[in-house]
């Protein structure tokens, strides 16, 4: 099971299940669908690392997800 966290977010925790590694870019989008709301731009961390979209995710994985933020 992973569990992604989405930090400052009304989406709250996800768990889900994998069979085998799947790429972040992937599993997000999962995640997306799941919650039923839009992700606009987002960071990934997973200890301490920050994630690329193809970096693969495994079982046992816990991402914290923040919304991008800019401005000046």
């Amino acid at each position: 099971m992973v569990i992604v966290n989405f930090r400052l977010s009304e989406i709250g925790r996800i768990e889900i299940s994998l069979d085998s590694p799947e790429s972040w870019e992937t599993l997000v989008e999962r995640c997306a669908a799941r919650s039923g709301l839009p992700l606009g731009g987002t960071l990934a961390i997973r200890r301490g690392t920050l994630l690329q979209p193809r970096d693969l995710i495994e079982d046992g994985d816990e991402i914290d997800v923040y919304p991008a933020l800019s401005g000046g």
